[in-house]
C-alpha cells in the first residue's frame, strides 16, 4: 500500500485518502485532553424553516439557556448557500498551519453530517464552532470548518441536536502548541 503525505491524495489499493500529520511550532502539552465533568445536560432538537440564517438563529436559541457550553450534531438537511474554510500550510513557521480562504457554495447543498461545538470567549460571547462534510448539486463531496453565521438554511428545513451542559463552558484560551486559540472546558456558576 502507498501512503501519500500530499493532501487530497489516494492510497494506491485502497482508494481512501491518506491521514496527514500537523506539526505545530509550539512546545507540545500532553495530555491534550482536558477533562471537565458536567452535571446533567438538557438536550434540545432544533428544526430551522428554509431561509432562515442559521447562526443568529442558534444564538436566539441559545440565549434562553443562559451562559453554557455543549455540543451538537447537524443531522440532516440542506442550505442554499455556506463558507467553509480548510487548513492549509503557511509558511510561517511560527503557525505552518491555519485556515485557508473561504470556499464559498451557492444551489443545493445537502448536509451529511456535522459536529458542532458551542463555547465562548473571554467577554462570554456565543461561539459556534463547526466541522461538516456535504454535498453539492454536482455531487461533489466538501468539508471542513464550516461557518454557521453564513449558512441560509435551503429548501428542506435544517435538523440539529444540541446537548447543553449544565454549569460547564468551553472558553477561548491561547494554545501554547498550535498557537491557536482553543475551546477548553471551564467550570461555571
Amino acid at each position: 500500500m502507498k501512503l501519500s503525505s500530499q493532501p487530497g491524495e489516494t492510497t494506491a489499493s485502497t482508494g481512501f485518502l491518506a491521514v496527514r500529520k500537523f506539526l505545530h511550532a509550539g512546545q507540545p502539552s500532553y495530555p491534550r485532553t482536558l477533562d471537565l465533568e458536567a452535571d446533567p445536560a438538557e438536550e434540545l432538537r432544533i428544526t430551522l424553516q428554509p431561509g432562515t440564517p442559521v447562526g443568529p438563529a442558534l444564538r436566539r436559541v441559545l440565549a434562553r439557556y443562559g451562559q453554557r457550553g455543549g455540543v451538537g450534531r447537524l443531522c440532516g438537511g440542506t442550505a442554499r448557500r455556506l463558507h467553509y474554510h480548510r487548513i492549509e500550510q503557511t509558511g510561517d513557521p511560527d503557525r505552518p498551519y491555519d485556515y485557508g480562504p473561504p470556499h464559498v457554495l451557492e444551489g443545493v447543498i445537502s448536509f451529511v453530517t456535522g459536529a458542532i461545538t458551542i463555547g465562548q470567549n473571554a467577554d462570554g460571547k456565543v461561539l459556534l464552532h463547526c466541522h461538516s462534510g456535504f454535498i453539492d448539486g454536482d455531487g461533489t463531496l466538501h468539508g471542513g470548518h464550516l461557518l454557521l453565521d453564513t449558512v441560509e438554511v435551503g429548501d428542506d428545513p435544517l435538523i440539529l441536536r444540541l446537548c447543553l451542559f449544565s454549569r460547564s463552558a468551553f472558553v477561548v484560551n491561547s494554545d501554547e502548541e498550535t498557537h491557536f486559540s482553543l475551546l477548553h472546558p471551564t467550570p461555571m456558576e
